[in-house]
């Protein structure tokens, strides 16, 4: 009982003040001004709220009940700011202090006064060093801060790190590493640790330096601490260095990667050229690995040639994954090494190409290792310089600007066993070495079949057919040979390139094609739409930048298995990428569907996607003859049936589907896929990245197509001779199309040039138009007056009357000087030829 007496009244004392106020009597009425006029209970006026009686505070002015009083500045802070105010360690000192503290308001204040600097490399990494790499990677990832901000750190960072790999700087701090001081030699060291990848470049120079700058062992042994790094780029001068760095090179790395070095002990060993401290550090290593002798030559060559294989295989077996590696290299100067991040598949090829310079320093080989190194050494030299083949690059290669038989010999095989490997890079290399030979025998053939340079003009790849062919342009030889027509078709193919690349799609519905025409034009490419797989083949067979074809499983007049055969075996379509999308296949209730589909047994077969199914049964013939279909087992029941239907059409294509990819997946090396359906532009663009990582090199670029335009007219310029009595390409009958493509191609002064030499009067009234085109530039219209006058001057006037007496009315209409000066041009020609004059 008095437990819940003293409950109740607690429960009492805790609502007695609510209580007690709402009886005050001196409370003001709701709704009334205050009894005593604003003054006290007695008349005295109101107490001051600094008087208040007990220290309380008066209510504040917006209601809560409580005086708003500004909070003391926090020392640490006010310390912080007078910091910022200093020099840059002490602002540096403050942002990390406010990182440290989170104070993230007062950070954003201090990387505005640092964003306002100016600063070098040296105070960049100055600043960088107090603030620390983890309060900096905080800063980066901060989301509240601006991007000026972020900015600052980004130019601070970026300083920072210029700063540590200054390769003057390194170079006084691994001199450093031979003083008598201590402090000074551990300062130097953790400068050189700071030094990352330019660290290891010139501790790796300075060890196999004529005169070290410090004690050799001493860099060694900071050299050994970059343990990835320092055996590759000790390697790069164990292969292309001077005599003297290669053995310095290899007693190092007897020291610090004995078991990865071991090609390079076995090469250096049995090396011709190899010096006697090769061969000491080579014995040296043997030794150490606990070899119980010396490799023979024989071994040697059996060791080095699978290394060979190997890495060449795994290098054509890489893909555009978009991974990236690190590679290393030596400058021309044998002194100074380089590094860069590279697609991995380039670092692969490099891995191949180091692997046959090892090879190719022994003094026997096989014939066939031997072609697998040169197509090593040629893609990796095609992967980092697109323009590789120059006559400098001839020259260095064969040391001297006129080829040998012999080399030549060389070069077409070696440009046959590209074709076989699928080795582009290789191939397009040993096409422009070639070039530079231009010698008669590279098309002149001793019987039908053309020549392998004339042969690979009809290559799968664009790029690669388009390079034999201007190969070929360059050899002065203008009599018949086997294949003269096969590189006439490869220029004029050559000359009408457009900007964008060109994807085919195969659907004989149309209503199937209009979404994917209209994704396909969205990503790039110029669409063209063939109804059945002869129209494709015939499209194929006008060559052009074809990069994709998007395929239906099932066009009419041929399987799709089959389809993609006749493709392949095409010469220009063994390379191109393959989409083929399935869908339900064409049942009774298809609207393309015409006639019911009969089997032997007079039944009815609805076919779904390749399924069979007799669903219904024939009725007597109607009046036109032919059977009449039943639908009640599908009709009876509608919602039943179209689930039916749908379920059996979504099996039927995934059963489709693979059944194609089992039958194509392996059939062919150029790449294929095979999808349920194309339902959005970012799943399509999604499948044609995934078909583009396993193509042998990247397909042409805008800037490819127009330069290989261009050269294409050039050559047919060189070529179009029609008086020559043996010229064996027919030049005129491809008027059109190459007006087509001149015109494409802008009015170049090669292709006006090779409309001066056609002759012919349609080529010549073309030009007398462009002159008076009012609406392209005048160096054009100046320079299509002067191929006509040339024209006309060879061949004589070939226009017709009514189109030379135009001539004149323009000359008498034209208001501008310089539009008659280019007109007059034409007609002087005219009355040069005639021996007439109209003045």
């Amino acid at each position: 009982m008095k437990r819940h007496f003293l409950i109740l009244a607690l429960v009492g004392i805790s609502v007695a003040p609510p209580l007690i106020y709402a009886q005050d009597p001196f409370a003001t009425p709701a709704g009334a001004g205050d009894p005593f006029g604003g003054a006290g209970a007695f008349g005295e006026a109101p107490m001051p709220a600094g008087d208040a009686p007990f220290g309380q505070p008066t209510a504040a002015s917006d209601g809560s009940g409580g005086v708003e009083i500004e909070p003391l500045p926090d020392p640490l802070v006010v310390e912080l700011q007078r910091y910022s105010q200093g020099n840059d360690e002490k602002l540096a000192l403050a942002i990390r202090s406010a990182v440290q503290i989170s104070d993230w308001k007062q950070a954003a204040a201090f990387l505005d006064i640092l964003a306002a600097k100016t600063l070098s490399d040296a105070q960049s990494a100055a600043i960088a060093s107090t603030i620390r790499p983890n309060y900096l990677l905080r800063i980066q990832q901060h989301p509240e801060l601006s991007d000026a901000q972020r900015e600052a750190v980004g130019k601070l960072i970026q300083g920072a790190k210029k700063f540590a790999e200054d390769r003057d700087r390194i170079r006084q701090q691994i001199a450093r590493l031979g003083s008598n001081s201590e402090g000074e030699r551990l300062d130097a060291l953790s400068n050189l640790r700071r030094g990352g990848l330019a660290a290891v470049a010139e501790l790796a120079a300075a060890y196999v330096a004529d005169k070290p700058v410090a004690p050799r062992a001493t860099v060694i042994d900071v050299l050994s601490r970059f343990e990835e790094e320092a055996p590759i780029a000790l390697r790069q001068y164990a292969l292309y260095g001077a005599p003297t760095a290669r053995g310095r090179a290899l007693q190092a790395l007897v020291a610090i990667d004995l078991a990865g070095s071991m090609p390079d002990f076995v090469s250096a060993y049995h090396s011709a050229d190899a010096s006697d401290d090769e061969r000491a550090a080579a014995t040296k290593g043997f030794a150490a690995a606990g070899l119980r002798g010396v490799p023979s030559a024989r071994e040697a060559e059996i060791y080095l040639s699978g290394r060979v294989e190997r890495t060449a295989d795994f290098s054509s077996r890489a893909t555009s994954d978009g991974l990236m590696q690190r590679v290393w290299r030596l400058d021309d100067d044998q002194k100074t090494l380089q590094w860069q991040e590279v697609p991995r598949r380039v670092a692969l090829a490099r891995d191949a190409a180091d692997a046959a310079i090892r090879y190719r320093r022994l003094q026997a080989s096989s014939p066939e290792t031997a072609i697998t190194a040169e197509l090593a050494d040629l893609s990796y030299r095609m992967m980092v310089d697109s323009n590789y083949g120059s006559a400098a690059d001839f020259k260095a290669r064969f040391g001297a600007a006129e080829a040998t038989d012999e080399q030549i010999e060389q070069l077409q095989k070696t440009l046959a066993a590209a074709n076989q490997r699928r080795n582009e890079y290789a191939a397009i290399a040993a096409i422009r070495l070639l070039k530079q030979a231009a010698t008669q025998r590279l098309v002149l053939s001793n019987g039908a079949t053309p020549t392998l340079l004339v042969e690979m003009a009809l290559h799968p790849s664009p790029r690669v057919r388009y390079e034999a062919a201007l190969a070929a342009a360059e050899i002065d030889y203008r009599s018949g040979y086997s294949g003269s027509s096969d590189l006439l078709h490869r220029w004029l193919e050559m000359s009408a390139l457009q900007r964008r690349p060109t994807a085919l799609i195969l659907e004989a519905r149309r209503h199937l094609t209009r979404d994917k025409l209209s994704w396909l034009e969205s990503l790039g490419y110029d669409v063209e739409v063939v109804g059945s797989v002869a129209d494709l083949l015939r499209r194929i067979e006008m060559g052009g930048d074809i990069q994709l074809l998007v395929a239906t499983s099932q066009p009419y007049d041929r399987s799709i298995i089959e389809t993609v055969d006749l493709v392949r075996r095409r010469p220009l379509g063994g390379e191109f990428p393959i989409l083929i999308y399935c869908q339900p296949g064409k049942t009774l209730w298809d609207e393309d569907l015409r006639e019911p589909i009969l089997d032997r047994s007079g039944k009815i077969i609805v076919d779904v996607a390749g399924s069979e199914s007799a669903i219904a049964t024939a009725e007597e013939p109607s009046e036109n003859g032919r059977p009449k279909p039943r639908r009640t087992e599908i009709e009876a029941d509608n919602s039943l049936g179209q689930r039916f239907k749908d379920l059996r059409a979504l099996y039927a294509v995934q059963e489709e589907r693979n059944r194609i990819a089992q039958n194509l997946g392996s059939r062919w090396p150029a790449p294929l896929a095979v999808v349920d359906e194309i339902i959005s532009p970012q799943g399509l663009a999604q499948m044609i990245g995934d078909l583009k990582q396993s193509l042998p090199m990247p397909e042409l670029t805008t800037d490819e197509r127009n330069r290989y335009r261009d050269a294409a007219l050039v050559a047919l310029e060189r070529v179009a001779n029609p008086d020559e009595p043996n010229n064996p390409y027919d030049i005129r009958s491809h008027e059109q199309e190459l007006t087509s493509a001149i015109q494409a191609g802008g009015f170049s002064t090669a292709g006006l040039t090779l409309l001066s030499t056609l002759g012919t009067p349609n080529s010549q009234l073309t030009l007398a138009n462009l002159v008076d085109s009012m609406v392209l530039p005048l160096s054009i219209r100046q320079a299509a007056a002067e191929a006509f006058k040339s024209s006309v001057l060879r061949f004589g006037t070939r226009i017709d009357r009514d189109s030379v007496a135009r001539q004149y009315e323009r000359y008498n209409a034209a208001a501008d000087d310089s539009h008659r000066a280019a007109i007059g041009v034409i007609l002087d020609a005219m009355e040069q030829r005639a021996n007439a004059t109209s003045r």
